[in-house]
């Protein structure tokens, strides 16, 4: 009998919508240990799921914690590299966090009960190596990862200090440029997406709240090599988007639709663009576990020695940019339900 490998660690869900929540994994004997992590040199804290292997009916074992997850004694887990506030590199011994799952009848793995992450106290740095080793006790087997974090980037298109104008006229195009500051300025990154979000504020008539409400715009996302630009002495990465889709996405968004009656009053605030950059192991994760490819029945990518999982990087740079007053006119004279002022 095969083993059937599980983890409800939703790592792809964290960049790419249409990535599968349920990683599917096949070893044929022993335990599999297995490590899912996403560095993110942004975020404050950085989580690992590990769970082990099972043998039997996925139906009947799944909804119990203690087949497929370790007791805090059972593995020794430690992360190696570079800290904020320091040169030196460091190995840490990781403690545990739980989360708790709400019941839910419907789930196929455990509900109604707390659930382990490993978590790292100290801020990642950008453009670092790290390592997780996972010492399993039982049979003194050491499972480890290696991945770098995303190097650092920067804006070049928008200006955070020059408002952004939307031009409604179909044909015009505008750009998203960011460059790596430093040789050889290519990014780590194998894969980017930019996101913008019309924000405003909003204050319903009886309320006495204001609520912030945002509306997400998919601008572009493509493989790092097919981005890049080197026709200036600096080479760049670029997307280019159509402006004038922000008055289509007003014009068809359903909550202004649905939730401007007369008497609410909404306010502009600024327009946010964010430039995520995927790592390469994510990145081949993500091609391989969405293949229509009909010679293997599971996908199977990992990048963790002697288990199985994935560990990779990823980081989000928002940029915040005033918009510009003729913007501000097109908008309140197209979209006058709406009431912004």
């Amino acid at each position: 009998m095969k083993k059937l490998i599980y983890t409800i660690f939703a790592i792809a869900a964290m960049i790419f919508s249409s990535c599968s929540t349920k990683v599917d994994l096949y070893g044929d004997e022993g335990e599999t240990t297995v490590v899912y992590g996403m560095l993110d040199a942004n975020a404050d804290t950085n989580f690992f799921k590990i769970t082990r292997s099972f043998i039997g009916n996925v139906t009947e074992l799944a909804p119990n914690y203690a087949v497929s997850n370790y007791t805090y004694d059972e593995i020794e887990v430690k992360f190696t590299g570079k800290f904020a506030g320091s040169n030196a590199t460091q190995t840490l011994t990781l403690d545990t966090i739980a989360k708790w799952v709400p019941y839910d009848p419907d789930a196929v793995f455990y509900t109604g009960c707390y659930q382990t992450y490993y978590y790292v106290p100290k801020k990642l740095l950008e453009g670092e190596e790290y390592e997780i080793d996972v010492l399993r006790k039982a049979d003194n087997v050491t499972v480890s990862a290696k991945v770098s974090t995303i190097n650092s980037f920067t804006y070049q298109k928008p200006s955070a200090t020059i408002p952004i104008t939307f031009t409604d006229v179909t044909t015009s195009t505008a750009n998203v440029e960011w460059r790596v500051p430093v040789a050889p300025f290519q990014s780590t990154a194998s894969y980017f997406e930019v996101t913008g979000y019309f924000h405003y504020a909003e204050l319903q008539p009886g309320a006495t709240d204001t609520a912030h409400i945002s509306m997400k715009w998919p601008l572009g996302s493509g493989k790092a090599e097919d981005l890049y630009n080197t026709s200036q002495n600096l080479p760049y990465y670029v997307i280019s988007y159509t402006p004038s889709m922000l008055y289509t996405y007003l014009e068809n968004n359903n909550y202004l639709k649905n939730n401007s009656p007369y008497g609410v009053q909404r306010w502009f605030e600024k327009f946010e663009f964010d430039i995520t950059a995927v790592g390469e192991d994510l990145y081949n994760y993500y091609l391989i576990t969405n293949s229509s490819s009909a010679i293997q029945d599971v996908p199977n990518y990992s990048n963790v020695e002697n288990g199985t999982g994935i560990v990779s990087s990823r980081i989000t740079k928002p940029q915040m940019v005033e918009i510009a007053e003729r913007t501000k006119n097109k908008i309140r004279e197209r979209f006058p339900y709406y009431y912004f002022r």
